[in-house]
């Protein structure tokens, strides 16, 4: 009777585990004879690449970017935010090309909106989202161009480089790689990449409403008085839609339009500091 219950498990067991050797085979003999080998030359520039994956080259990983090098279809060999001017003089040497000047890149909150600087026009009890919030009149905060403070760009940055402080986000450029995730997921494209500089002097402020409006919203807005773009001596600074704008690519950093700026709007020096902040 034993035998007789067993018999049918075993004839079972026996079938499943041949099926799971001959499925085993197939696999490996379609693998041995259809895998692709990667081409010398993308693997030593794969081993070039800092292997961060953060997509600031514009590609998926490293993998598609040293694909694309090295079969010819993108000739930029400037494009890692990551390992900048070093990885991108070593990636031109292995192809044999000359590598071109890489202005590193860092991202930048454009608000100084903070719990001291502003305040609530309603309580907002929904989903704690940027996005969400934005989506009712343009959230709750007394500038309705300012930064949410839900953190939709510090939970998707891989490299901890973006904090929450006093109701707005700050980015810790120690950490940032520049790759632009944080500028996506912003509703209000608060978020910009800027060229690196420990003295870069920036109009910190979204707000392109009048003066007198901007006043009552925010404490450190820009209200558009022209005293930085007068005492600008490089002419880098301009003022549209009620907005002061630095052409950081003009900008000389000597700081004084930051020394003008009569809500400080202006700073000097990237907001969010070298310090390191924990994850």
């Amino acid at each position: 009777m034993i035998n007789f219950l067993l018999s049918p498990i075993l004839t079972a067991t026996v079938i499943g585990g041949g099926v799971a050797i001959i499925m085993g085979a197939v696999i490996l003999t379609v693998f041995h004879y259809f895998s692709v080998e990667k081409d010398a030359l993308q693997q030593e520039l794969e081993g070039i690449l800092p292997g961060v994956n953060c997509g600031g080259c514009g590609y998926s990983g490293c993998a598609a970017y040293s694909t694309a090098l090295a079969e010819g279809a993108e000739k930029n060999t400037g494009l890692c935010t990551a390992g900048g001017q070093e990885t991108a003089t070593a990636v031109a040497a292995a192809l044999g090309v000359k590598a071109g000047a890489v202005v590193p890149l860092v991202a930048n909150v454009f608000c100084q909106g903070t719990r001291e600087h502003t305040h609530e026009r309603y309580t907002y009890t929904g989903t704690p989202h940027c996005a969400s919030a934005n989506g009712l009149f343009s959230g709750p905060n007394s500038c309705t161009f300012g930064c949410l403070g839900f953190g939709d760009c510090v939970e998707v940055c891989e490299f901890h480089a973006l904090y929450l402080e006093d109701g707005i986000a700050k980015v810790n450029h120690n950490n940032c790689t520049a790759c632009g995730k944080c500028v996506k997921v912003c509703p209000k494209h608060l978020i910009r990449l800027i060229p690196k500089h420990e003295l870069a002097a920036n109009a910190t402020c979204s707000n392109h409403w009048p003066a007198k409006t901007v006043r009552n919203a925010c404490k450190t807005g820009c209200i558009a008085c022209g005293r930085c773009a007068r005492s600008c001596p490089v002419k880098a600074i301009k003022i549209e839609d009620n907005l002061a704008v630095v052409d950081q690519y003009a900008c000389i950093h000597c700081g004084k339009c930051a020394e003008v700026c009569p809500t400080k709007a202006i700073r000097r020096g990237l907001l969010g500091g070298p310090r390191a902040k924990e994850s």
